[in-house]
């Protein structure tokens, strides 16, 4: 029994190896090509769309990098102050920003305060070609929309732009920064080149009105809103694209209690996105969409793989020889995880080196780090499973600019 149960181990590992081995075709072609966009010319008409809570320190600075943008055309701002008890919402009128205050404790997250959003300025009779979406904790380069508006159209009613950090300082935050990195530089780049959809992440992206009005707003509510939203659009067909040139930073928890609560929510919400909308990505999937079979592999197999990987191998080497045995096969595990894990950092940081905007040791400490930073997803994936999760906000105090980021 204790030799089937390490068998299965090894099974599970094998193939979680092969289900992700694609990744590596990915990480070859997005090291040797990457997606170039010309900017827009600037005829759309855009609507940024910021939801903010408590965001007083931080959302300034982001409607000054907005109010920056070389964008010629219409690009006007909107803030939901949402049920705010500081002064982000006199700051946003200061800033240059359409305020709308939203008071509603029952109904909280950013899916709901968008929707409110939307639907205001709606009712004043707005039309726009596309709206961006921002927290107030980001900054965007001057060229951003420009950027952006030279993807978008009917081919590419969502595109998603380059997610940098400017807190990457510390274990947590670089780690929690590098992921994004890598999604953004290995996954998203190389689905854009061949065509395929990529994700959004939460921020900085473009969306077409005419998505947006066929859903009646902003629908998507679980806790992780994002990933449903372009989970329904892969199953819809519509493609999600990237643009590498649109460089946009946001703020990550500088502490490992922030960073598990964040976390714990974002596991929460993709086990509610894969109950709700998993059927459909499946179907989608043995249609032909890769898009969706990506989408499924690439957020279900790590996780899901890893964990039953190690249950099978603690069960089978407690029967076989006692904790011995056990620590040595979860020893075994997790030292090829920290391998993987280890290469996986050394390579986005040599080939983002210039753009991640932190002092040389802390991104070489980072690569050392971001094991460490990974393995603890796994614990965090378990408690998700069992304890029910509400969305709380995540305070944010980096307020810097842009001319700040860059002189370090």
């Amino acid at each position: 029994m204790a030799y089937i149960l390490l068998s299965i181990s090894r099974f599970w590992l094998l193939l979680m190896g092969l289900c992700c081995a694609y990744q590596l075709a990915y990480t070859f072609l997005s090291l040797v090509k990457t997606p170039r966009w010309k900017p827009g010319a600037g005829t759309n008409r855009y609507a940024v769309l910021i939801c903010a809570r408590n965001e007083a320190a931080v959302l300034p600075k982001l409607l000054e990098s907005l109010r920056a943008q070389d964008y010629p055309g219409v690009l006007d701002l909107y803030v939901a102050a949402d049920n705010c008890t500081d002064d982000t919402a006199r700051l946003a009128r200061k800033g240059g920003a359409t305020v709308f205050e939203r008071h509603d404790l029952v109904h909280v997250g950013k899916g709901y305060a968008l929707n409110f959003l939307l639907h205001r300025i709606w009712a004043e009779g707005k039309h726009y070609d596309g709206y961006l979406l921002f927290d107030a904790d980001n900054l965007a380069r001057p060229d951003f929309v420009r950027r952006l508006d030279g993807v978008f159209g009917p081919e590419c009613p969502v595109v998603a732009g380059y997610r940098n950090t400017k807190n990457y300082r510390g274990w947590v935050a670089a780690g929690q920064g590098l992921c994004f990195i890598r999604e953004v530089r290995f996954l998203n780049c190389p689905r854009t080149l061949l065509g395929f959809s990529g994700n959004v992440t939460g921020t900085g992206f473009l969306v077409s009105e005419e998505i947006l009005r066929t859903a009646g707003g902003w629908p998507w509510h679980c806790l992780c809103e994002d990933l449903e939203f372009s989970t329904v659009q892969m199953i819809a067909g519509r493609r999600i694209a990237y643009c590498p040139q649109a460089e946009y930073f946001d703020e990550q928890p500088a502490t490992l209690s922030q960073s598990v609560r964040q976390r714990l929510r974002w596991c929460k919400g993709f086990l509610q996105v894969m109950a709700s909308r998993g059927a459909g990505l499946g179907r989608a999937a043995l249609r032909g969409s890769w898009s969706c079979a990506d989408l499924l592999i690439s957020r279900i197999a790590p996780v899901l793989f890893n964990l039953l990987a190690l249950g099978f191998a603690a069960v089978g080497a407690a029967l076989a020889g006692g904790p011995v045995l056990v620590l040595a096969a979860l020893g075994r595990i997790l030292a090829c995880g920290y391998l993987s894990m280890l290469v996986m950092a050394a390579l986005t940081t040599c080939t983002e080196w210039k753009r991640i905007q932190a002092p040389a040791v802390w991104k070489l400490a980072g690569i050392f780090t971001f094991p460490l930073y990974m393995a603890t997803y796994l614990p965090i994936a378990l408690v998700a499973c069992v304890r029910r999760v509400e969305w709380t906000p995540v305070a944010h105090t980096r307020a810097v600019s842009l001319n700040q980021l860059d002189a370090g």
